[in-house]
């Protein structure tokens, strides 16, 4: 840049080369050559004025219109742990009389013994389990050893089948042994199931003495289990899942002063459930949150809202929760959407037929979107800039002015104001006169808020020496801007649209005109 700038003085000093020396006699040369430092450059667009962690929520409408989509979803099993299957243990003996059993080709059964295995919950009351975990250990032991005698024991429940076979339980031992529950379903008569036990006498080709107090020690225990579905009446109780938070980034600290608002924003609640129980949701917080000040939510149904039930286990259903306030909400110009939410299941109710699975969940869902479609007013924007005049000598600054360039599209109008600061932010000067800080004219729209002309400004703004001699000791420029959205005629702000088609084109820089004095 600076070789073109120079190219009228090299062409200067060839031409007075070109004189007789004898006619003139020129002891020094002064030239003014100007030159431009850069500021801002560029195409901005509504895209490039939203926070870039919050760029992965702009979206477009098919008319261009730019949004805000932001979705967070509360999805809670918190209903499925109110339920554990504690681990059981049966302890059983086997009474063998005492006396002398006579040689036996064949086996002989004893009587049965049925005995109730009870998970003793409360106040569930389940008629089936479906296990995807677990295992029963069994064993039978003969006490006292010594007699010699030969037998096994039979354990069969027939409410406890393979998911497999469909067979029913059924095992022999005269040992230990164990069986892997996850391939298994119980049936329930209210937390309970029937084993039956049958002691076995081995055949035998010899008599056997029984000395009193002669039996058969049995274990039979089940540990470890968890279900990939329970079925039965569930009882009343209540579930509290944890808060969760919807973070509205894009507003940030810009609109905490600002007057705010969206036309047609969106705001859905949605609950999701899994679970084949009725339930009813309180909302223990409900609110949109900024600094130092809440908004209430408003709903139709008002909370607690009765949540639907799916008919079939694997199935979901869907309630909608209205919210009737979704202007006031994002005309507050929230940071954050706050939920907590507490589940009740069968309020007031003694018996039915609830079921779940191990995937089930409740799941609260929270969409918004903001369309960039409204008025403002007061929108605080900052920003640094780090600045390099180069290596210009500050004596050979004759004069200086602020160059701008400005063709707006967008429906925004912008104060700025630029202040210095040295290497730690400290601010040292501005750099405008009040005056002087309005460098953006917002576009002028239709009645329905869409583009009509583009705000052009043009401008060279004079700096005096005091504001040139800051600059030069400054090492950043602290850029900001207090924005609303365009008036109209009558000074009113109407609705207006952001579209990502629109552009803002901003030349902004600093223009100096040196002062050279060459010796020849």
């Amino acid at each position: 840049m600076r070789y073109f700038r120079l190219v009228p003085f090299f062409s200067l000093f060839v031409l007075f080369s070109c004189l007789d020396e004898k006619d003139y006699s020129i002891d020094s040369l002064t030239v003014n050559p100007s030159i431009a430092i850069p500021l801002i450059h560029g195409d901005l667009s509504i895209k490039d004025l939203i926070k870039d962690t919050d760029s992965v929520y702009v979206k477009v409408y098919p008319d261009d219109l730019v949004y805000l989509a932001y979705t967070e979803t509360l999805a809670t099993q918190d209903i499925k742990d109110l339920f554990t299957i504690p681990d059981k243990t049966l302890n059983q003996s086997l009474p063998i009389p005492a006396g002398t059993i006579p040689a036996h080709p064949k086996d002989i059964r004893t009587d049965s013994l049925v005995e109730v295995i009870d998970f003793n919950l409360s106040p569930e009351q389940l008629s089936e389990i479906a296990f995807k975990a677990g295992t029963i250990t069994y064993s039978a032991t003969l006490l006292p050893a010594s007699s010699g005698l030969l037998f096994e024991v039979n354990l069969v429940s027939t409410d406890l089948t393979s998911k497999t076979t469909g067979k029913a339980f059924n095992v022999t031992t005269s040992n230990t042994g164990s069986v892997q529950l996850s391939d298994y379903i119980v049936k329930l008569n209210k937390n309970k199931f029937n084993l039956k036990l049958v002691l076995v006498l081995k055949q035998s080709s010899t008599s056997k003495v029984i000395t009193p107090n002669t039996s058969v020690a049995v274990n039979f225990r089940m540990a470890g289990m968890d279900f990939s579905y329970i079925k039965g009446f569930f009882g009343d109780q209540t579930a509290n899942p944890p808060a969760t938070t919807l973070e509205i980034g894009a507003f940030g600290s810009s609109l905490t002063k600002a007057n705010l608002s969206i036309a047609q924003p969106i705001v859905n609640l949605t609950v999701i459930n899994d679970y084949g129980v009725p339930l009813k949701g309180t909302f223990i917080k409900l609110e949109a949150r900024k600094s130092g000040s809440v908004l209430p939510f408003q709903i139709n149904p008002a909370s607690p809202v009765t949540i639907a039930a799916p008919t079939l286990l694997g199935n979901s259903a869907t309630t909608n929760v209205s919210v009737t306030n979704a202007k006031d909400l994002l005309d507050f110009g929230p940071t954050e959407f706050y939920y907590q939410l507490s589940a009740r299941i069968n309020q007031g109710v003694t018996s039915g037929n609830n079921f779940l699975a191990d995937t089930s969940k409740l799941k609260v869902k929270l969409e918004v979107e903001v369309p960039l479609y409204g008025h403002a007013s007061a929108i605080q924007l900052a920003d640094t800039i780090k600045l390099d005049v180069g290596d210009i000598d500050e004596s050979q600054i004759e004069n200086a002015s602020l160059k701008v360039n400005v063709n707006n599209e967008l429906p925004l109008d912008a104060k700025i104001q630029f202040y210095l600061t040295d290497d730690k932010f400290q601010v040292i000067d501005s750099l405008l006169a009040v005056s002087q800080t309005s460098l953006v004219k917002g576009s002028s729209v239709t009645s329905g808020g869409d583009l009509q002309s583009m705000g052009i400004v043009q401008e060279e703004i004079p700096l005096d020496n005091a504001k040139i001699n800051k600059l030069f000791l400054a090492k950043n420029i602290i850029v900001k801007a207090q924005m609303n959205t365009s008036k109209d005629l009558t000074g009113q702000f109407p609705d207006v649209k952001f579209k990502s088609a629109y552009k803002m084109n901003v030349n902004l820089g600093l223009k100096a005109n040196l002062k050279f004095n060459v010796k020849l």
